[in-house]
């Protein structure tokens, strides 16, 4: 793998200008009609499907197109893709035809061979998803006249899971809900999100654990549903949870908050073992993130974000170009964070 695919993964995933969201996700899930359902494929199925898609897509946008054979890809940097929210667990694992597609200028990219034959991906950086579903439609619509989708005329798009039938469309968003989980409000708020037909899910989606405040809501059964009705709908759902983030700011113990920073920051200053394991780093990169939330720290906070990703354990050995043991992690992993959190001369109104 070239330095430049490389680095294109390390600048993943694709982060979001607003506080309460990481990333929003548009997702589409294809089958081409000629073909079985993958789990059905054999391998000579599986790439040749591989390779009519790739020759389809150059033909499609007039941009840089990057093809990564998945076979290719070792454990670690696999590992590193899941990390990054780059692939699915799934699509890591071993597999007939898998190939990850990347369109770095749109933010846009493809699984083929995945759960589906395709999943392709659109990013919303800037809370516009109105703007983020034309560029996936499009680029859709183009592929869907070179390739024949599989569809119904009563229920749409075929997809393995039921739960896609339809338009197959599925928006997911990663968010930061640090003032409902503070105020203990974040239960009954899920509560809602599960009776609105949401999905809420870990870090890393369905059967990943939560870390710290940081969950995935996604939209759930689409079938019956336009595109535009499950835009609006989502837009609405992130909509109320950002007034509720809002409303209950009010409620948050600002001393306590102020005590963790300072108990983090003292950590990382004054931390003679040189050490910290994920949890703790997680934790305390979350407290930054709600101090400047609560306008208690001035620090940039796409570098708070980026660092979310970066002391994560397979992107940690992956920047350090080297397999690392849990003790190796933890020091490297420090440093990092004694580096970075120095650079940007962190403040704390404590």
């Amino acid at each position: 793998m070239d330095k430049k695919v490389k680095d294109l993964i390390l600048n993943e995933p694709v982060l979001s200008d607003e506080q309460l969201i990481f990333t929003t996700r548009a997702r589409l899930a294809r089958n081409i009609e000629r073909y079985p359902f993958p789990h059905m494929m054999n391998e000579k199925q599986a790439e040749k499907l591989a390779l009519e898609v790739v020759e389809a897509v150059r033909d499609i946008v007039n941009d840089t197109c990057i093809v990564i054979p998945m076979a290719d890809v070792d454990p670690l940097t696999r590992g590193l893709m899941v990390e990054r929210h780059l692939i699915s667990p799934e699509f890591a694992e071993d597999g007939f035809g898998k190939i990850l597609i990347l369109f770095p200028r749109l933010k846009l990219r493809i699984l083929v061979n995945e759960e589906d034959h395709l999943r392709i991906s659109c990013y919303d950086t800037d809370g516009n998803l109105e703007k983020t579903w034309k560029v996936l439609d499009a680029f859709d619509c183009n592929l869907g006249d070179r390739i024949r989708y599989a569809f119904d005329k009563e229920f749409g798009y075929l997809t393995s899971c039921p739960t896609n039938i339809g338009s197959g469309l599925r928006i997911s968003s990663i968010v930061f809900l640090p003032v409902l989980k503070a105020t203990r409000k974040i239960k009954n708020i899920f509560q809602l999100l599960y009776k609105l037909g949401c999905v809420i899910r870990g870090f890393y989606g369905e059967g990943s654990p939560v870390m710290a405040n940081f969950y995935q809501i996604s939209t759930g059964n689409v079938l019956g549903k336009t595109e535009q009705e499950i835009c609006e709908d989502f837009e609405a759902v992130i909509s109320a949870i950002r007034q509720q983030e809002m409303d209950s700011t009010g409620l948050v113990n600002i001393a306590t908050v102020k005590r963790n920073i300072k108990i983090f920051i003292d950590r990382i200053f004054s931390n003679v073992s040189g050490e910290i394991s994920f949890d703790h780093a997680i934790n305390g990169l979350s407290v930054l993130l709600f101090g400047k939330k609560l306008g208690i720290i001035q620090m940039r906070e796409n570098l708070l974000k980026r660092l979310v990703y970066r002391i994560m354990p397979l992107s940690l050995q992956f920047e350090a170009g080297t397999k690392l043991e849990q003790g190796e992690q933890e020091r490297f992993r420090f440093r990092i964070l004694e580096r970075e959190l120095r650079n940007a001369n962190v403040r704390a109104i404590l």
